[in-house]
């Protein structure tokens, strides 16, 4: 990890999501918490775990996720009986994913799902001997393993470089959330555009304390809203296709897929922009 030295902030960004959390309690009903605050207590507790104790942890609890947010996909989506062993590959690409990220194998790992996967899936499904509705399986489990799987292990290995950019990216798309689900911009160019104005200055004044040079700085406080949008607009119209609606989220039909959203465009975006850009390959 570049991050060798354990930042207090981490531990303060659990404190304050303690106080809203009790706030929102102890209101009485006049105050409701954020549903995002689920998403942010997983994410800041692997955050403050790999910056005080083990990354390691933080690494299997994001996989721990993962598994959480694939099976619910799974379950809503219109799967056969006889792609059990498609099903079955696709949980087991979790580990190997999360493994490939503890041993520092970055080559295979950013290819690994989207080639390998991809290529073998197809197998897999076939396997269960019915070739009518093999293509829509094979479809589904992959677009299930690229986001839940592939995407959420970006978020993993950021966090291996950087405690300080994934908590910063993390509560980044948070006040992006807030800005989009506030109600106040019915435009969505506009909404981008205040999330730009937000973001940016953020990143700026925070240059020094996340050493990430100004100009990139400035360049992540836009491509995050950007990223926020797409990922809100596309992942919005999937909820919509397997049923899922924000007023009726429940665990195991919605919650968890519907919380991660926002984060799965971008923590793919961010790492590769922040590798490129910083040389942390060449480390």
């Amino acid at each position: 990890m570049l991050d060798v030295s354990p930042s207090i902030y981490s531990l303060i960004a659990l404190f304050v999501l303690a106080g809203v959390q009790l706030a929102a309690l102890f209101s009485k009903g006049r105050l409701e918490a954020p549903s995002a605050l689920r998403s942010l207590w997983i994410f800041f507790s692997a955050i403050a775990l790999a910056d005080w104790f083990s990354f390691c942890g933080a690494m299997w609890l994001l996989a721990f996720v993962s598994f959480c947010a694939l099976r619910e996909y799974l379950s809503l989506v219109d799967i056969r009986l006889e792609d059990r062993w498609g099903i079955l590959a696709s949980y087991l690409s979790i580990p190997f994913m999360f493994y490939l990220i503890q041993i520092e194998w970055y080559g295979f790992f950013i290819i690994a799902i989207p080639v390998y996967v991809f290529l073998l899936m197809p197998f897999f499904v076939a396997l269960g001997g019915r070739s009518q509705g093999i293509v829509f399986s094979v479809g589904a489990l992959n677009f299930g393993l690229f986001f839940y799987v592939s995407c959420i292990g970006h978020l993993a290995y950021l966090l291996f470089y950087s405690a300080r950019m994934t908590l910063l990216m993390v509560v980044a798309v948070a006040i992006a959330d807030g800005v989009y689900t506030s109600g106040k911009f019915k435009s969505l160019a506009l909404r981008t555009l205040v999330r730009m104005a937000i973001l940016c200055p953020l990143y700026v004044s925070l240059a020094r304390w996340t050493a990430i040079p100004l100009v990139h700085s400035a360049m992540l406080g836009i491509l995050i809203p950007v990223s926020v949008c797409l990922g809100r607009f596309t992942l919005h119209a999937v909820e919509q296709d397997l049923g899922i609606r924000a007023d009726r989220l429940q665990p195991g039909r919605g919650r968890t897929i519907d919380g991660l959203k926002s984060y799965l465009f971008t923590a793919p975006i961010v790492f590769h922009y922040l590798r490129w850009f910083l040389k942390w390959g060449d480390l």
